[in-house]
């Protein structure tokens, strides 16, 4: 223990005092560090600590037992290193005070030259609350996280340009939207020449020189990016230009990687176009029908049934078509087709099933077939009890499929006198999407081979 230690400096004391810095204090640490002896503290002690002076001097671990458990090994280390190299001692520690109150605090101490007789250092040190501080830096440090987290959830990049020194920085987020690792090299002349879609880049180079032109100019562009493994993305590129009184300065911005949204409004647009052409071609399908019709209507009431049966026979053909949008079996088109009729009455090719049309040609081939039925069910194969119609698949040229549809087991065929709408239906509408069609009335039951374009599976 220090024996006779030499009074406090007076003029630290009032110093410290006077200029309301903090709590001031001496203390005394034996050579091996193990032990402390306050030699002064302030009286601000009590109302920094919650403790008396007189009681920290009585026993330093009064002092100490402040600090909360979390920052004991922090303290523990730093000032165990400041003793052993008597170097000065700076360190910021959370309190808990006596009354629970969690307060910030910062020591500085530093040793004096000389030792004790006994080889105990003296430290003059001085303990400032920095609560406000720290409370302001934690709740900065907390709307960065909240922001770090909103940012990652939106998928945003920043970037930003030194335009005087033509320098260039890029988060990861934006070196990874672009198909780059966090270590690669970037600046304007990379990402303007190298990773916008030359398609893209005129109107990219257009936006920018034009904001720059402006006081706090600002552009915000859809490009294409071109990642250096071929990858291609969509890329909403904003900035910002920054000035002082020597023209631009500085130009912040972000990036978002938009491809889903590109991709999904281009799908919709070929959505919209698709649907645009089927009621195109319906409405005519429709006015071709109605005409075809009355010319071949005896009466008003057998307009109205054969024109409903057609119709309907191209709603039903027409929900086929909602369903598989972009292409259908073979196979689904005849079980919605041959729906009015007795099923079990039909031999179906099974190598049919494996093929697939576009909607047109599937409304085609589904009014044609109707039309077929019906005429076999008024005066052919399906009009006996005996008769059967078989369709088959002929061999065809490449991006081609071939229908037969053949009649058998019905009264004896007369070829018309008049070519009927389903003839002319069958021979005129699938010669205009690039097909054929030829009917045969042959004795032994009707005979049509259709030929259509078709999707390769």
């Amino acid at each position: 223990m220090v024996k006779s230690p030499k009074p406090v400096d007076p003029s630290f004391q009032a110093l410290a005092e006077v200029l309301a810095l903090g709590m001031s204090y001496r203390l005394a640490c034996s050579p091996d560090g193990q032990e402390r002896r306050f030699l002064y503290v302030s009286d601000n002690c009590l109302a920094l600590n919650g403790v008396t002076a007189e009681a920290v001097m009585a026993d330093a671990r009064t002092f100490y037992k402040l600090v909360v458990p979390e920052h004991w090994q922090l303290t523990g280390l730093a000032t165990a290193q400041a003793i052993r190299d008597r170097k000065p001692l700076m360190v910021e520690y959370a309190i808990r005070k006596p009354d629970g109150e969690l307060a910030w605090r910062r020591v500085t101490s530093a040793p004096r030259p000389e030792l004790t007789a006994e080889g105990w250092s003296i430290w003059d040190g001085l303990q400032v609350d920095i609560t406000e501080r720290k409370l302001a830096e934690l709740e900065l440090e907390q709307q960065r996280q909240r922001l770090d987290l909103a940012v990652e959830a939106a998928g945003l990049g920043f970037w930003d340009y030194d335009v005087r020194h033509d320098r260039a920085a890029w988060s990861d987020r934006t070196k990874a939207i672009y198909g780059l690792s966090p270590e690669a090299e970037i600046n304007f002349e990379i990402w303007f020449s190298t990773l916008i879609h030359p398609e893209d880049r005129a109107e990219m180079e257009a936006a920018y020189l034009a904001a720059l032109q402006t006081d706090h100019g600002t552009f915000s562009v859809e490009h294409r990016a071109l990642a250096p493994n071929g990858e291609v993305r969509w890329v909403l590129a904003h900035g910002r230009v920054l000035r002082d009184e020597t023209g631009p300065r500085t130009v912040l911005g972000t990036v978002l990687d938009i491809t889903e949204r590109r991709l999904a409004e281009q799908q919709r647009q070929l959505v919209t176009n698709e649907l645009a052409h089927r009621s195109r071609n319906g409405l005519a399908m429709i006015m071709a029908i109605v005409s075809q019709t009355a010319r071949s209507a005896h009466t008003v009431k057998d307009f109205e049934a054969m024109l409903t049966a057609r119709i309907s026979a191209m709603a039903r053909s027409q929900e086929l078509v909602n369903e598989g949008f972009d292409r259908l079996s073979i196979a689904d088109l005849f079980a919605a087709a041959l729906e009015p009729f007795d099923a079990s009455r039909f031999t179906v090719d099974p190598s049919l099933g494996d093929q697939r049309v576009n909607p047109d040609i599937a409304l085609m081939l589904a009014l044609l077939i109707h039309e077929l039925g019906t005429n076999a069910t008024k005066h052919g194969a399906l009009s006996v009890a005996g008769g059967r119609i078989g369709l088959t698949a002929d061999p065809a040229s490449p991006g081609k499929g071939v229908l037969v549809w053949r009649e058998v087991g019905g009264p004896p065929v007369k070829p018309p006198t008049r070519t009927g709408f389903g003839t002319r239906l069958i021979e005129a509408a699938m010669r205009s999407r690039g097909g054929s069609a030829r009917a045969q009335f042959l004795p032994a039951g009707v005979e049509a081979r259709i030929e259509f374009p078709r999707l390769e599976t």
